[in-house]
């Protein structure tokens, strides 16, 4: 079991959605195998490919979008 566990939150940009985010997770995952997977390594790494600012919701401002962001992330 992973001793580590770093999060990584990825975060689309005005009128995105996590769609926009699947190429650089992939892209991560490829560059950094040995961080998939907790029985191998002492560290895990969890991308969360953020769901609650898509379309419009990226209007509210960085204030608003990062406390939906933070809860998504609980």
């Amino acid at each position: 079991m992973a001793q580590n566990v770093h999060l990584l939150v990825c975060i689309h940009g005005l009128w995105g959605n996590p769609d926009n985010l699947a190429e650089l997770a992939r892209f991560i995952r490829a560059k950094y195998p040995m961080l998939s997977s907790s029985e191998d390594s002492e560290i895990e790494l969890d991308l969360l490919l953020t769901k609650s600012n898509a379309e419009n919701r990226t209007y509210d401002g960085v204030d608003w979008g990062a406390e939906r962001v933070a809860d998504e992330a609980r």
